[in-house]
Order: C-alpha cells, then sequence, then structure tokens
C-alpha cells in the first residue's frame, strides 16, 4: 500500500472547544481531532448531516497536529437561546455564556493516508466546497492551507520533518515520544457522540522538553 502525508497550517484566530455543557466554553491547547475532521469534511463538501460520510474520512486517516504557536487566550461573552443540557435535553431560555479563544495562534496538520486519499483531500483543501474556519464560524482561515506533501507513513514524523517547532500530538507514536494523554474527541458511527482515545505527545528535535526527558 502506498501511504502519503499531506500537510496543512493555519494562521490567526482558533476555537478548537472541549466537550462542554457549562457556562464556559474552553477552548483545548491543541485542535481536537472531531473539528480536524469537520474541517476537512467542509473541504470537501461533506455536511454535518452526512455523518457516516465524516465517519469514513476519520477511519481513513492518522492525524497528527503540532502546536508552533499557541498565541494569547481571550474571552467573549455569549448569550445562548434554547441550549442543551448536561443530559442532551433542549432547555428553552436563554443562557449566558463565556467562550474562549486563541489569538495568533499557529498550527501543522498531517493526515497519513493511502494516496489515492491524500490527493482527493489535496484538490479539496485547494478548492473547499464550504467556507472553512477554525472551530468557530468568528474564526476564519487567514491563509491558504495546503502546504506540501510528504512520502511519510507516520504523520507526527512527517511534521518532524518541516522541523517547524513546537509540540506534537499524534494518533500514532512518533519519534521523541515524551507522553500520552486520553482525549474523547475520536469521530464515531453515531452523531454528536465521541469516543476516547489516546494521543501520543511527541517533542521537536532538539525541543526544551526533550532535553529535560532524556536527562
Amino acid at each position: 500500500m502506498n501511504t502519503a502525508t499531506l500537510i496543512l497550517k493555519t494562521e490567526g484566530m482558533s476555537a478548537y472547544g472541549l466537550q462542554t455543557f457549562d457556562v464556559h466554553r474552553r477552548v483545548s491547547h491543541f485542535p481536537t481531532r472531531s473539528a480536524i475532521i469537520g474541517l476537512l469534511g467542509a473541504a470537501k463538501g461533506i455536511s454535518r448531516s452526512q455523518h457516516k460520510a465524516l465517519f469514513e474520512l476519520s477511519e481513513q486517516l492518522h492525524i497528527a497536529v503540532q502546536v508552533n504557536k499557541s498565541g494569547e487566550k481571550m474571552v467573549d461573552y455569549h448569550t445562548v437561546q434554547n441550549f442543551r443540557s448536561p443530559v442532551g435535553k433542549i432547555q428553552p431560555g436563554t443562557k449566558p455564556t463565556y467562550r474562549e479563544y486563541w489569538c495568533d495562534s499557529e498550527y501543522t496538520f498531517a493526515f497519513s493516508a493511502e494516496q489515492s486519499v491524500i490527493l482527493d483531500l489535496q484538490k479539496a483543501v485547494k478548492s473547499p466546497s464550504f467556507t472553512l474556519f477554525q472551530g468557530r464560524k468568528c474564526c476564519p482561515l487567514t491563509r491558504p492551507l495546503f502546504e506540501t506533501v510528504i512520502e511519510e507513513s507516520n504523520p507526527a514524523n512527517a511534521l518532524k520533518v518541516l522541523q517547524h517547532g513546537g509540540q506534537i500530538f499524534s494518533d500514532v507514536s512518533g519519534d521523541n515520544q515524551v507522553a500520552m494523554l486520553q482525549v474523547r474527541d475520536q469521530t464515531t458511527v453515531n452523531p454528536r457522540k465521541f469516543a476516547m482515545r489516546t494521543v501520543f505527545v511527541c517533542a521537536a528535535p532538539n525541543s526544551k522538553i526533550e532535553k529535560e526527558v532524556a536527562i
């Protein structure tokens, strides 16, 4: 099987939110996998109602993201009507919420899959079907998504080749692994239901964290 890795890059304001029904809508310190799949789905013209197609896309990919620059966190005030309760029921009325964002963030994404899948994604991100944004609609892209394609089967290691700097969060283990996390952001066959997954944290080559772990 011929495998390649698609590299994408984003800059600017982002808001990859964590699962919450609280008043405070927090953001993750790295882009969530479900949001990344949604970004690719929008580029391919897959709507949210086409959940089977999103799930199938998710199953085809190994994903890694590198936080080149986290940026500065800001909080915005909102009111929400007919909000969803922690048990999943729609509640009438209006509820205040506080939403977090990252300003001046910078991420590099790697997607490893069969070459036919990568070629299809490359075409989609260069000419997306829907408007693309980073987590929320108020966070538009500020540069073209496409960066390059690398002949590499491991997305974490592909990001190291670029030497952009920053911690890498990956579906699969890569070189210079320093930690593992459990995160509930894996797209499942059921709409609005996410599964736990293991995230492998890898340090960039010659980074401070790698030296500390080696010691």
